[in-house]
């Protein structure tokens, strides 16, 4: 009786590899996702902190860490170097502030009140977060791009609320290619009036009334005319 065929050897030529599971990618919980954003933020406040007392030069990222009491390694999880944190630090700490002073104009129709509210809430702002002046003031030269683009926002916003004051028709006298110009301008006045009259050793102190009213005398007859001192 013959013998039955052997079965042919095998060849590690001959044998397709078996194919490894593509590995498979976590994906982060609702809660991890709360928790990254939360200790990415409290490492800009912290360098927020830092920045007010001893400028963008003096903030380390030691000095962030030991701040927050989070391990140096846990910073690089959430930005790439120091300029990474610079570059993030006004665009969002500066719209907070955006934030609230629109707040706080939101409701404004009348030209001559929006001024008001808006002068007020961001002195009121810059008081209650004393740092945010060395935040913006040392930004241009330590966060060149963060700066243009948070001062490009700023501009954007401050002429929104003139068009509104245009609609109202309290701005006739202007073309809507002049708005920007004037909003610019007002900035630059709040800026020196801030310089010369609220800065006090690094913090901001309340402008004296009669600073505020002599601003609003300034826009009234400087872009609203008389009408703006005589209405109502």
């Amino acid at each position: 009786m013959p013998e039955p065929e052997a079965a042919p050897e095998a060849h590690a030529a001959d044998i397709a590899p078996a194919e490894a599971p593509a590995p498979r990618k976590r994906r982060r919980s609702a809660t991890q996702v709360q928790r990254n954003e939360a200790t990415r933020l409290q490492l800009l406040e912290a360098a927020g902190k830092v920045i007010g007392k001893h400028g963008y030069a003096g903030c380390t990222i030691a000095r962030v860490t030991t701040r927050t009491k989070i391990a140096h390694g846990t910073f690089y999880l959430h930005f790439a170097s120091q300029q990474d944190l610079f570059d993030a630090v006004l665009p969002t700490l500066g719209g907070r502030m955006l934030a609230s002073i629109g707040r706080a104009i939101h409701a404004a129709t009348d030209a001559m009140e929006l001024e008001r509210r808006g002068f007020e809430a961001n002195f009121a702002y810059l008081s209650r977060h004393p740092y945010m002046y060395r935040v913006l003031s040392e930004a241009e030269l330590f966060a060149p791009a963060a700066f243009h683009g948070y001062m490009d926002r700023m501009t954007r916003g401050y002429v929104r609320s003139l068009q509104r004051s245009k609609a109202a028709t309290q701005l006739a006298d202007y073309s809507a290619d002049e708005l920007e110009s004037i909003a610019t301008m007002l900035i630059g006045a709040r800026t020196y009036l801030l310089m010369r009259y609220g800065i006090e050793s690094n913090a901001v102190k309340p402008l004296p009334a009669a600073k505020l009213d002599t601003y609003l005398k300034f826009v009234a007859h400087g872009i609203l005319g008389d009408r703006a001192l005589h209405a109502g």
